[in-house]
């Protein structure tokens, strides 16, 4: 693999990361934190690639090298994103959960509050009506 073709393909790497990673924030499966991250290193492997004095490195490396270098830095970089996606997905989940939680509280205090009131009405009633005894007998 020539130096022109590993900057070529490190550039494309990062336009490919920085597209996945938008898109996947648009729909919802990662978080902006981990989306700005990918984002950076989407820039980062552009610049790799298509600035000389970055990929002066390349021009070192073997062909059997290179292709050793790509194929663990793409198996790298796949798992990196699908445990981002992982953790995004737990974290909206915790909050969605957190939601649910604080609505069933404000749920559970109304129905405390109007328990409360029908126990004043209940004990009102029976007072009269004890006051009703009293007087009959």
């Amino acid at each position: 693999m020539s130096s022109s073709t590993m900057r070529i393909i490190i550039a494309l790497v990062g336009i490919t990361l920085m597209v996945v990673s938008f898109l996947m924030h648009s729909y919802k499966k990662i978080t902006v934190n981990y989306t700005v991250m990918w984002e950076l290193l989407g820039i980062v492997l552009i610049l790799i690639g298509i600035v000389p004095v970055f990929s002066d490195w390349t021009n070192r490396l073997a062909t059997g090298t290179g292709l050793a270098f790509f194929g663990v830095g793409a198996i790298f970089l796949v798992e990196e994103v699908r445990s981002s996606v992982m953790i995004s997905q737990l974290l909206l989940k915790t909050r969605e959960m957190a939601m649910h939680i604080t609505m069933l509280n404000q749920e559970n205090e109304r129905m405390m509050h109007e328990l409360e009131r029908l126990g004043q009405i209940v004990e009102e009633k029976d007072e009269r009506e004890k006051e009703k005894d009293t007087v009959c007998r």
